[in-house]
């Protein structure tokens, strides 16, 4: 048989035979597999947006920094007046080992075709189908100059396959496992982050025989044609003919912003063995010419049939340990704060963050409409028309970013910052607007409607306090735009109209925060007992509200009180202190099911699957009260109070009266971005026991009532008459 090297010499070609896959070559340095990439096509999606999703990448996924790091690597990239997102993101990738910065290609993935040289198939990966020719005896599949345009992963796994009958096993890779988005205020036991091993599934056989495989190889390709190399060459399925493979190149996906794009690591490839080496050397390095048009193997086709002759490529030699960066766990609430500062860098940056992280982590888009992109453009835009100088500039533009999610959870924490001092009021809401329900200040009476505040109209302020305000419901939505009623900057004036419809001004001088708490809390502050004084002396009327209801203890001993009662009425109209589940266990005969809670599970960057958790709870019959009950809810019914309140809804057990909850349950997270803000956000999906939808649903009364400024005035409460009614006519 002919030398090796006459044919190559006759091809024009340079020559290296690397005995059984020794490497050659030194590892590379921590940014020197950039060097190796082949972008991608331009995207399409805005640059602002497109930037976000890389940054989530690093961030979430990523191999290198920490989130801090990678956050203030995105402030230094986004300062000034304006921004050049194509070159932020050169100057964004240039401080952060796991992300390469390259202009986008010009080309996208064109159509495949084979060629036949004898009994040697030339591979060119595309669009479309594909059909070896009769007669073939080898394929070499040509991965030079593949751009990292969608569809490749497809593409060279057709290519793969018609020269396959048997699953070609992929190997696994070390990635970030997010369940949930991780409390970067503080642990959390449900929403967790982990590194943890992945398998992907086989590559498909397409093919009635498997045969024998070579790879064409340049000194950039795309990252999946590199990973695709490796994978086949590790599972010595393949020959690597021409550049040796960059591994850090194969564990990285090409993302694009604007005219240019990043390269993100975000895996770890692994085997049995342990890390893979950083550079993966070829079995013939071979100097091949670019392809173009049909050439390619013209003259080379008796060096590739020699090398494949001995069928099965013998194993990579593993001399030297992977010394690329890996992956590790994040704690972020451990990590360093970031300034209380801020600037354009600063909130540009916060604002991507939040993107980011509510595109990965909130589970409602498909209820709440996705909007988020739109809003982050338009919340740029603020900030280039007017310079971020203040942390309140900053958290108002946060605000109007979380407005847009529709939650009742979506708060901005400034950390940091507080107010001047507080309007010692609680706060309810009749016709849309805000009526006192109790107050700590003589001059400002039960029943009185705020109808100014600072000498603007009730209208005008919630004009430009609504669009910054989330909420589930256009109710709940309206009760969190007053609470800010309560935080003062100063002595500020109030317009007030009494109940008996005269109008007057009163100037509030900040008081503390003491003085509020006194007022907060549930709608009615009404003690555990029977309902004589009302006329029900067979009735009992339990208030789980946390000012009135501090211990499990208590709620057992009045519980014990009403087991003769002829009915219950429980008021859950306020936010419960002790543990749902210990409450409706005494109330439920039977056997029960928990709500559906269902938390993201991302397995790396591309799996998303989710934890569902539900349970049959058994209950629990001493104390227990198992006759005719009303539960009495409305606006402050949220979270907890309403993951009661669907237990008990759920078994059939209540009868509801009063006004709509917030609609919002599930356990809050949070998300630190610079500035030194939090802004926190619903972190899992709540389902009713039959799997109807929750969130922006909430708890529907069976019986409607809404009370009056009067009521608050003179104290009567019309939800507890009209739940007396029911329990004593049963209508």
């Amino acid at each position: 048989m002919p030398r090796l090297d006459f044919f190559l010499r006759k091809a024009g070609l340079a020559m290296a035979l690397v005995s059984s896959g020794a490497v050659a070559q030194s590892p590379p340095s921590a940014k020197d597999w950039c060097e190796h990439v082949l972008a991608g096509p331009a995207g399409t999606k805005p640059a602002p947006v497109a930037f976000s999703e890389a940054h989530a990448q690093v961030r979430f996924f990523g191999t290198g920094p920490s989130y801090s790091e990678a956050d203030q690597a995105l402030v230094v990239a986004l300062e000034g007046p304006r921004v050049d997102w194509d070159e932020a993101i050169v100057t964004y990738a240039s401080a952060q080992e796991p992300a390469c910065a390259l202009d986008a290609s010009a080309n996208g993935l064109g159509r495949a075709h084979v060629l036949s040289f004898g009994p040697l198939a030339h591979v060119r990966p595309g669009t479309g189908g594909l059909s070896l020719p009769r007669g073939t005896q080898a394929v070499v599949i040509d991965l030079r100059g593949l751009p990292a345009a969608p569809g490749l992963e497809e593409a060279l796994a057709r290519a793969l396959g018609v020269a396959s009958r048997a699953p070609v096993e992929r190997g696994s890779h070390r990635v970030r496992v997010h369940q949930g988005l991780s409390d970067e205020a503080r642990p959390s036991r449900l929403y967790t982050n982990s590194v943890e091993p992945r398998s992907l599934a086989p590559h498909g056989p397409l093919g009635d025989r498997d045969l024998p495989v070579v790879l064409l190889t340049g000194p950039r390709l795309a990252p999946a044609a590199a990973r695709f190399a490796v994978e086949l060459r590790m599972a010595r399925r393949a020959w690597l003919v021409g550049a040796p493979l960059t591994t850090a190149v194969a564990e990285s996906r090409w993302m694009p912003v604007g005219a240019r794009g990043v390269v993100v690591r975000t895996a770890l490839l692994e085997d049995a063995e342990g890390i893979l080496p950083d550079v993966i050397p070829a079995d013939l390095a071979l100097s091949l010419p670019r392809p173009v048009g049909t050439s390619g193997l013209t003259g080379m086709e008796h060096v590739l049939q020699q090398l494949v002759s001995t069928r099965v490529p013998p194993p990579v030699r593993r001399d030297t340990p992977g010394t690329r960066p890996g992956l590790t766990v994040r704690t972020p609430s451990l990590e360093p704060v970031p300034p209380s500062v801020a600037s354009n860098g600063v909130a540009r940056a916060a604002l991507v963050i939040a993107h980011g992280a509510t595109r990965w982590f909130f589970p409602y888009f498909p209820v709440v409409g996705d909007g988020i992109d739109e809003r982050l453009m338009e919340t740029l835009a603020q900030v280039d028309a007017r310079p971020v100088t203040q942390r309140m500039e900053l958290s108002r533009l946060m605000q109007r970013f979380s407005e847009v999610l529709r939650d009742g959870h979506a708060f901005v924490q400034l950390v940091g910052v507080a107010p001047a001092g507080y309007f010692p009021v609680m706060l309810d809401q009749v016709d849309g607007k805000p009526v006192v329900n109790r107050s700590a200040l003589p001059e400002v009476q039960k029943g009185d409607v705020l109808v100014s505040v600072g000498g603007r109209s009730m209208t005008d302020w919630l004009a430009d306090e609504l669009p910054r305000t989330s909420g589930s419901t256009p109710e709940s939505q309206l009760n969190f735009a007053f609470w800010r009623l309560q935080d003062l900057k100063g002595p500020t004036v109030f317009g007030l109209r009494g109940v008996d419809g005269h109008l007057r001004s009163v100037e509030v001088q900040p008081q503390p925060y003491e003085a509020l708490a006194e007022v907060l809390g549930s709608r009615s502050r009404r003690a555990a007992g029977s309902l004589v004084d009302l006329g029900a002396p067979s009735l009992h009327y339990i208030n789980l509200g946390e000012e009135v209801l501090y211990d499990i203890r208590d709620y057992v001993e009045a519980l014990h009180q009403a087991r003769h009662a002829s009915g219950l009425v429980l008021d859950m109209r306020g936010y419960p202190s002790v543990n749902p589940y210990d409450v409706v266990q005494h109330l439920i005969p039977h056997p029960y099911l928990t709500p559906y809670l269902r938390i993201p599970r991302w397995s790396g960057p591309d799996h998303l699957d989710w934890e569902e958790l539900v349970y049959e709870e058994q209950p629990v019959l001493e104390p227990s009260f198992s006759g005719p009950m009303v539960l009495l809810v409305g606006p402050e019914t949220a979270s907890a109070a309403e993951h009661l309140s669907m237990m008990l809804t759920g078994a059939d057990r209540v009868t509801v009266i009063g006004r709509r909850s917030a609609a919002v349950n599930g356990n809050v997270t949070r998300v630190r971005v610079p500035g030194m803000l939090y802004l926190t956000f619903t972190g899992m999906e709540v389902l009713f026991q039959d799997r109807g939808r929750f969130h922006g649903v909430g708890i529907v009364p069976d019986i409607e009532v809404a009370p009056e400024a009067s009521d608050f005035a003179t104290g009567r409460d019309p939800e507890l008459l009209r739940a007396i009614q029911f329990l004593q006519s049963g209508q």
